[in-house]
């Protein structure tokens, strides 16, 4: 109502009437939320880590569970160190802004294949003044410095599964953010294949895990690395684990 009416929610609170056309305004909402349009899409924005971000169709939306990535950085790295680092499917750019604007000494690499998910990770880079201090790119091969760190939130979910995502997810969300593959592992093995070549010196990689059976197989597959330790969501469920390679 607020968004719909322009008012706050005290002002609504005291309104006692409504014109037709206030009304007609709420009506459209409420009918795109009641065919399961997710309400972020439909506000155009939504919060991550206490920043909002500009959302809409064609590009992931942020969840809370993924701020544990953040937390996770904040623990290897500190406020005024320097480093480069790439957001591997970076969508909404959620991840690479809030570590921008928390890592003031800090500069991201920010890569998608997806120009609908691109078109937002630049509108909230601009938003927050960032784009002197980040690169958006749609292959690694245009990275050209050494980087401490990549982070990612990569699609997960198997294949089989997407069918049975709650219709708000299944029918609203880009696939291509959601369908990891047959067994949900494609792009994790992907991204530990390409590090070699990309990382070159002492650096982390931050992950966020689907669910346990994710965070065991994560941790087998790491051959190359040494899992660190694993970060909580607010749920307390495993959400990023961290490795580490010298």
């Amino acid at each position: 109502m607020s968004e719909a009416l322009g008012l706050t929610h005290s002002q609504i609170l005291t309104r006692k009437n409504f014109s037709r056309e206030e009304a007609d305004s709420l009506e459209k909402i409420i009918t795109r939320r009641e065919l399961g349009e997710p309400l972020q899409y439909i506000l155009g924005t939504t919060e991550f880590y206490g920043y909002n971000f500009h959302v809409g169709q064609g590009v992931l939306i942020p969840r809370h569970d993924t701020e544990s990535i953040i937390n996770a950085v904040k623990n290897y790295f500190s406020h005024d160190q320097v480093f480069s680092f790439l957001d591997w499917g970076t969508g909404s750019g959620c991840i690479a802004v809030t570590l921008l604007m928390e890592f003031p000494n800090s500069f991201a690499y920010m890569l998608d294949i997806s120009p609908k998910a691109l078109s937002y990770a630049r509108k909230n880079l601009e938003h927050y003044k960032l784009s002197g201090r980040s690169r958006i790119i749609t292959n690694i091969n245009e990275i050209d410095s050494e980087l401490e760190l990549l982070v990612s939130n990569p699609p997960y979910i198997p294949s089989g599964e997407i069918n049975n995502l709650m219709n708000t997810v299944r029918d609203y969300e880009p696939v291509i953010a959601l369908d990891g593959g047959e067994d949900g592992m494609k792009y994790y093995r992907e991204i530990f294949a390409q590090c070699n070549s990309l990382l070159k010196r002492n650096y982390y990689i931050i992950l966020e895990a689907g669910d346990l059976s994710q965070v065991h197989a994560l941790k087998n597959l790491s051959h190359d690395f040494t899992f660190e330790r694993e970060f909580l969501d607010s749920g307390n469920f495993p959400r990023a684990l961290v490795f580490h390679k010298e």
